[in-house]
């Protein structure tokens, strides 16, 4: 940390402008300038060390080897030995050419799924959700069940209510809704059975009209994708990726396991694009709800500031799930005596926590969508794309009453489908 250089050198350093931590303006002359944490962590370095440098811009990308054994992005800059040392951040955990050593890491990374964030839609059905179609289906044969056992008890024990199977369809039926009975039951055993499918229906309806209120009331949004094996599950996502880096390496040469599924999905259904696109591929894409982005937690959390600070909204969901660790450091020409010197500093900055203050400055609106809740409180009418299951319920219980009539008005005479006693 003593060291200081007594005459100030000039360095050339390769950048790549990747919000939140780099960005690259154009001064005086049409010099470029580097802001942001990474150009302010440049500065403190040029005024510790005592020297001066300049940005050349790279191709867009970090580096990843090529087929012809070469590298792009900045990583082949320095290779080429075109420049000193790199002033953006590399993931060190790059397969390491012979031609770069890392500095210490700047700031650790994971991988996050970066989506639109879902809102709620009509659910025409939702009067079905507060149980499962398991459940509907076992009160519809538990039902059926009950009505045929209280005839088959009438008809054994020869008295008790009446013979016919419809009195007892419908006097189950008046339970079911609540309504009172047409006819006593005699006897115990038709008196027990009554009186279990009343306690049943009452714990029953009472739970569905609980739930429903619920969930009339509070809706919840469901999260579709919320880790990276739920975006490889649905296979028409369209995966939106960085190019040439550490993790496009990898799966070239990864056999199993979650990568070999991503690799093969990225050959099919991936765009890569450069790290200072990803904002504006978020904002083009990911409002359609058919594309993910594979990006990193601080560039999710920009994109959230931004968007919020221009719209006042939270458009966009971050999964909780994480993978593919990156560490991400400065480069610098192999056996450079300005490594040890680099790494003293950088771990100054990091430890006191002054470079994570720089990197949130960036990010002023940050925190307001990080905890948006699943279960929204619906305040506004429900229209009818949100009930005509209702009132097709309506409708085809009309039309099977007047069917109904049809026929007792047709067969009146001879009294097949009218029975005073119904």
């Amino acid at each position: 940390m003593q060291f200081k250089f007594s005459r100030a050198p000039h360095f050339k350093v390769a950048a790549e402008e990747w919000p939140p931590h780099v960005y690259i303006h154009k001064g005086e002359g049409n010099e470029l300038i580097v802001k942001g944490p990474m150009g302010q962590l440049m500065d403190a370095i040029a005024a510790s060390l005592n020297f001066t440098y300049s940005v050349v811009p790279g191709d867009g990308y970090w580096g990843a080897p090529q087929e012809n054994g070469t590298w792009n992005g900045m990583i082949g800059t320095v290779m080429r030995k075109v420049q000193t040392r790199t002033s953006a951040s590399v993931p060190s955990a790059c397969p390491t050419p012979g031609a770069r050593s890392s500095t210490s890491p700047v700031f650790l990374e994971m991988l996050h799924v970066l989506v639109s964030r879902p809102l709620p839609q009509p659910d025409p059905w939702g009067f079905l959700a507060p149980f499962t179609w398991y459940v509907w289906v076992g009160m519809l044969v538990s039902i059926v069940a009950v009505m045929l056992t209280s005839a088959l008890v009438v008809r054994a024990l020869g008295q008790g209510g009446p013979a016919s199977l419809a009195h007892h369809i419908w006097a189950y039926y008046s339970i079911t809704f609540s309504q009172s009975l047409p006819w006593v039951p005699g006897g115990d055993s038709l008196r027990v059975v009554v009186w279990t499918w009343m306690i049943i229906m009452l714990v029953f309806m009472r739970s569905y009209s609980g739930a429903l209120t619920s969930l009339l009331a509070v809706k919840t949004i469901e999260l579709k994708y919320d880790s990276l094996q739920d975006v490889l599950d649905d296979k028409g996502l369209t995966l939106i990726m960085e190019g040439s880096t550490a993790l496009t390496t990898h799966l070239k040469t990864v056999s199993e396991g979650v990568y070999k599924e991503l690799a093969e999905a990225s050959r099919v259904r991936a765009k890569y694009v450069r790290a200072s696109e990803m904002d504006v591929a978020a904002y083009n894409y990911l409002p359609d709800g058919r594309h993910a982005i594979l990006v990193e937690e601080v560039v999710c959390r920009k994109i959230y500031s931004d968007h919020f600070s221009r719209t006042g909204k939270c458009s966009f969901y971050m999964s909780t799930g994480n993978f593919w660790r990156l560490i991400y450091a400065m480069i610098v020409r192999p056996k450079s005596p300005l490594r040890e010197l680099i790494n003293a500093r950088i771990l100054a900055l990091r430890e006191f926590g002054i470079y994570d203050r720089w990197a949130g400055d960036q990010m002023p609106n940050m925190t307001h969508c990080l905890k948006t809740p699943t279960r929204i409180k619906l305040h506004a009418p429900y229209s009818l794309a949100d009930l005509w299951a209702v009132f097709l319920l309506l409708g085809a219980g009309t039309t099977l009453a007047a069917v109904v009539f049809l026929c007792e008005a047709s067969f009146r005479r001879g009294g097949s489908c009218n029975d005073p006693d119904l």
